[in-house]
């Protein structure tokens, strides 16, 4: 969920973990709570902690615009739409507060709403708005494993209408490529049965990417 709003979060909702907002949340809707649509699996970080809402996976986000796990290993890679200066890729863990409104990628936003020995935890990646001003999550490349993209996480920018590729290692940039700018603004990135990656346009387009005609390096 989104932080609510206004620009800023000036309530501090991604800090606050009595309310859902500016958090991505887990919960069971297969085996609901008797009265409610879901129920709230037993291993969530915040299970019976007073004053916080259990189904919080993990807090601290500003408007998380698409996610998806690596089937190989298991992370889950997000991206996340930045306020002034900067756009956010994180690998995001088990009950980890990834900053916002304190931070805003790996730059101090605001101290209203720091709080001391708290765990800030940074984006594996940052970038400003030389490059673009809304990320769109995307997907780690898991198809021909001869290619050279495997394993890499394909993402993109809807304003400026571009795809990047980028791969990381414990949760530490490893390197990072502006691969193409897009026909259409990049609404949503997908993938599928064999693991090739696809992204659809705002104009409701859904293009294919070519992986073979090109290098990550």
């Amino acid at each position: 969920m989104g932080d609510s709003g206004p620009q800023t979060d000036p309530s501090g909702n991604g800090q606050n973990l009595s309310l859902l907002q500016g958090k991505i949340l887990r919960i069971d809707v297969d085996h609901p709570d008797p009265g409610k649509g879901y129920s709230v699996p037993k291993d969530n970080p915040f299970v019976g902690k007073e004053g916080v809402r259990p189904e919080i996976w993990t807090y601290g986000h500003r408007e998380v615009w698409r996610f998806a796990f690596d089937p190989m290993t298991g992370d889950l890679w997000e991206g996340d739409v930045g306020q002034d200066l900067y756009e956010e890729v994180n690998i995001v863990r088990k009950g980890e507060n990834y900053g916002w409104n304190v931070f805003e990628g790996f730059e101090r936003f605001s101290n209203k709403y720091r709080r001391d020995g708290e765990i800030y935890v940074p984006p594996v990646f940052a970038y400003t708005r030389k490059y673009g001003q809304s990320v769109t999550g995307g997907y780690v490349y898991r198809g021909d494993p001869k290619s050279s993209f495997y394993g890499a996480y394909i993402f993109g920018d809807y304003q400026q209408k571009r795809l990047f590729a980028m791969t990381a290692k414990d949760r530490v940039l490893d390197k990072v490529r502006v691969l193409t700018k897009t026909t259409q603004s990049v609404v949503s990135i997908g993938q599928d049965a064999k693991g090739e990656i696809y992204y659809v346009g705002y104009e409701g387009n859904i293009y294919k990417l070519d992986l073979e005609s090109s290098r990550f390096e």
